[in-house]
């Protein structure tokens, strides 16, 4: 293990990050960046110094542990598998440790990297339907992970699994049921966006320097730069009403409206364009058209911002953070979309993607749950092939009431 980086600088927020690559002895990592985003596979991207030719090749899918460190909650830790490594070599540069291979960077994907080989089958593989929920906790099973999961996941028609990996299935039912995923860790998140604030995933509070009794210029969470769009209708899905019409088994003819079917994140006033959209596609019932309605609303946020910050660690995709002094009707809950960290000689930035369609921060919704359980630490095991693969210590099955 070595310890990368550490609040050096008098504008940063206190932290440390440690690098663990099972099987080496790594002492010269420069740079680390984390990128965690819905529905895809954890990312980590470093610089190894002066590493030996002959090493190359032998980092090749061995696993990866970095833990950051913060003392005002638990951090974060990533447990995945090194997926690349880019050496670089240039003689103008010299030697570095003796060897011709300056530096490399080193791509490494979380635990779902896992799930990532090919392949064909039935959801479910008996019966017409299956529900989210049933996918996540036979793949847990499958792949010696823990699970959190709404217990309200909506009804899925029976799905084919023809040529697709088993991440990629997942994320996509999840999508299609409303839903997002990650896996953090050894756990597979999967969560609600209309209804991640009740469920308590971690939080934190963005500050202007306008916030009153405002942040130090070493603060975690300093808002740095803030970049929005405000509107109902542009490139990150319209707030739109929506409705559908289907055939019903007696051949009658019936409309599901979005306006019957979601609710409120509780949070605020809604903000709707005043338009509908009459979805042009195939429904083979009334749950499975609300089904669809509840994906495209999901998806569909009139606010949107990118959010850079001095170094917060702890809220992940489906947390909801606070933005705070601007004054503004957006100063409040946003939904955590995207979350990167980067670390470089003693700095520390976060990069957040928010999202929100409500303006306000009156909360007037259902009571938050704060339900949110952080996972057992995950452990190396020898897994089918005589490799190591990360599980959990402990299987947990964690399901939770999200409405």
């Amino acid at each position: 293990m070595v310890l990368v980086n550490t609040a050096k600088n008098i504008g940063t927020a206190k932290h440390t990050i440690d690098v663990e690559i099972a099987g080496f002895n790594v002492d010269a990592v420069e740079r680390v960046d984390i990128n965690l985003r819905e529905n895809e596979h954890d990312h980590v991207r470093f610089v190894l110094a002066g590493i030996s030719p002959l090493s190359v090749t032998d980092y090749i899918d061995v696993p990866v542990k970095v833990t950051v460190s913060v003392g005002y909650n638990k951090g974060f830790t990533f447990c995945g598998y090194i997926n690349s490594i880019t050496p670089s070599h240039k003689v103008s540069s010299g030697r570095a440790n003796g060897g011709l291979l300056q530096e490399a960077w080193v791509d490494c994907l979380g635990a779902s990297a896992k799930m990532r080989g090919k392949k064909s089958r039935v959801w479910p593989s008996s019966g017409d339907n299956f529900k989210v929920l049933d996918m996540v906790s036979e793949l847990a099973s499958d792949y010696g992970l823990s699970y959190s999961c709404p217990s309200s996941t909506m009804v899925i028609p029976r799905k084919v699994q023809r040529g697709m990996s088993d991440w990629a299935i997942l994320a996509k039912s999840c999508v299609e049921s409303g839903m997002a995923v990650n896996l953090h860790g050894s756990e597979i998140h999967v969560w609600d966006p209309y209804t991640a604030l009740r469920y308590g995933a971690p939080s934190f509070n963005l500050q202007t320097v306008d916030t009153i009794g405002g942040p130090t210029i070493a603060t975690p969470g300093r808002i740095v730069e803030f970049d929005g769009t405000f509107g109902s209708a542009h490139g990150y899905g319209d707030a739109n009403d929506a409705s559908m019409a289907i055939l019903d088994a007696d051949g009658q003819l019936l409309t599901a409206h979005s306006t019957e079917l979601l609710g409120s994140t509780g949070y605020g006033e809604t903000i709707s364009s005043g338009l509908t959209d009459v979805l042009a596609v195939e429904a083979l019932s009334m749950a499975d058209a609300r089904r669809k309605l509840v994906a495209s609303r999901a998806y569909s946020d009139a606010f949107v911002a990118k959010v850079s910050t001095t170094g917060v660690a702890g809220p992940r995709p489906g947390s909801v953070v606070g933005v705070e002094g601007f004054s503004s009707e957006f100063d409040g809950a946003w939904l955590v979309r995207e979350m990167n960290m980067k670390f470089n000689d003693g700095n520390f930035v976060s990069e957040f993607g928010l999202s929100r369609s409500t303006t306000g921060k009156g909360y007037t919704g259902l009571e938050q749950l704060r339900a949110y359980r952080s996972p057992d630490a995950p452990i190396l095991k020898v897994g089918k092939l005589g490799t190591l693969e990360w599980r959990s210590s402990t299987r947990n099955e964690y399901v939770y009431a999200s409405n």
